[in-house]
């Protein structure tokens, strides 16, 4: 009897540690990439010539907290609190993901102005919410390429008027380029259903596919439309990336994940 409440206990101890060891990782709040060395640099400006204020070990980098971005076509930076000093580190060292609830706080609003302007095709509202330094990214497929269009601001305005043919990246299923005007490559890829309609959007998902997106937009505010499969059509998302920039967030990606043949 007595070696009988040994074995279960033992068992019990082993299941309850091999429960905490299975554990996943938290996926929001801040984390050392693979790039990071041992000891992560926090500077006093969002540059490598920022005075060291503070090296943070690596595994210390969850105890960091977010407090601003500056996007740049040279890399991005964070703002964080760290146990000394606020300052900068690179993000190509630190990830500072926002929980969903906070996601959704912060941008639901601005995402439905957002989806009202992709609604009603009006390119010069869109414009007022593009990223001042990267522009907007048009990702015809859901992951984000190196053939992506990217636009800026003033040329998105007048965009739906320009008759001009472009390659947008190549076609999931000819492997032909994506020859299109703006006019065209909109109503295929971008608003080619009613989105504002979804009956689900969700804000920086972990779900599968829809975190591939937020994978490789590891500090944006990824918002998801998803249209569910119908008898004639399949289903469909837009989703909108929303990068922060000097305690703003602006639009920096529209990314279609569906079917257009």
């Amino acid at each position: 009897m007595r070696s009988l409440v040994i074995v279960v206990l033992g068992i019990a101890v082993l299941g309850i540690t091999l429960s905490s060891g299975a554990a996943a990782p938290d996926p929001t709040g801040c984390s050392a990439t693979d790039l990071a060395d041992e000891l992560i640099t926090l500077r006093s400006e969002p540059s490598t010539k920022g005075t060291p204020l503070q090296y943070i070990p690596r595994r210390e980098a969850s105890s960091l907290v977010r407090m601003d971005a500056i996007g740049s076509r040279a890399g991005d930076w964070l703002k964080v609190h760290a146990s000394q000093h606020d300052g900068w580190v690179s993000a190509k060292y630190v990830v500072c993901r926002i929980p969903s609830q906070q996601a959704q706080d912060l941008i639901a609003a601005q995402a439905a102005d957002v989806m009202q302007a992709l609604m009603k095709a009006n390119m010069s509202a869109l414009a007022q919410f593009v990223h001042p330094v990267k522009g907007l990214r048009f990702s015809p497929y859901a992951s984000k390429d190196t053939t992506d269009v990217v636009m800026t601001a003033s040329q998105l305005a007048d965009a739906l008027r320009n008759p001009a043919k472009r390659v947008w990246g190549t076609d999931d299923g000819s492997g032909d380029p994506i020859r299109l005007s703006f006019a065209g490559y909109y109503h295929k890829f971008v608003y080619d259903r009613d989105f504002a309609q979804a009956p689900k959007i969700t804000y920086n998902s972990e779900e599968k596919p829809i975190n591939r997106a937020g994978d490789q937009y590891p500090n944006a505010i990824v918002v998801d439309y998803g249209l569910p499969e119908t008898g004639t059509k399949p289903g469909e998302h837009l989703r909108l990336v929303f990068e922060q920039h000097q305690s703003k967030w602006y639009l920096s990606g529209i990314i279609h994940a569906g079917w257009t043949i």
